[in-house]
């Protein structure tokens, strides 16, 4: 054990050792608040401001200048699509690996590079990795689904009138289903020249004036 411990705590293999003893730890502490029922990854994004599934890749060329910025390299790497935790795990734990192969190739050509050129090297090769898992991980995270729907997005749909005869007086009720299947009721009225329209007619939601819908006569084939 001594003779495995000595090579890792040595100062060429320190700050990758270091950083594979952090990552472990945090994997640790993220298991153990997942059996407890609350996971520290949401707690430290929530904290964050973060949303896993947002962000985005820099591309712009007019962002040229600012594409060396932290925001920018924490944008480069997938940060808002994958947990802040899981990013710094993955980082910790890619760095490390990077920091131990160079080591070892550069032990096995000359010697083990000093700590200070071996940190940039590794850490030259984890940020690439590190996109290429991130974006790897983003494909396999659960994403909430939203059945949200604005009033607007009902315009286009078609119901059924199950109050009338709509009519340009007094608004009826028509049933309507939204993308997601869920249904609403719309109190509805018809467009000016259009004709009433009787309770079980199909009707095509055309328009909105504030809470009350518009509507004409549905095409036979909608």
């Amino acid at each position: 054990m001594t003779s495995l411990v000595g090579p890792l705590a040595g100062p060429a293999l320190f700050p990758f050792t270091l950083a594979a003893v952090v990552m472990a730890g945090l994997v640790a502490v993220e298991a153990l608040s997942l059996l407890l029922g609350q996971s520290l990854s949401g707690l430290v994004d929530g904290a964050l401001g973060h949303e896993a599934g947002g962000g985005g890749d820099l591309t712009s060329a007019a962002d040229a200048d600012a594409a060396f910025s932290p925001a920018a390299v924490m944008s480069w790497v997938n940060l808002g699509r994958v947990p802040f935790l899981i990013l710094l795990i993955l980082a910790l734990a890619v760095f490390a690996l990077a920091g131990f192969v160079v080591q070892g190739l550069a032990a096995a050509v000359i010697a083990p590079l000093p700590a200070l050129l071996a940190v940039p090297v590794a850490g030259a090769a984890t940020l690439p990795a590190l996109r290429v898992s991130t974006k790897a991980i983003d494909r396999l995270i659960p994403r909430d689904e939203s059945y949200v729907v604005s009033a607007d997005d009902l315009i286009g749909a078609t119901a059924e009138v199950t109050l009338g005869p709509l009519d340009q007086g007094l608004p009826g009720q028509v049933r309507a289903l939204d993308r997601h299947g869920n249904t609403h009721f719309l109190r509805t009225r018809a467009a000016p020249g259009a004709p009433a329209m009787e309770a079980g007619a199909r009707v095509l939601i055309v328009d909105r004036a504030d809470a009350v819908y518009v509507a004409v006569p549905a095409a036979p084939d909608l």
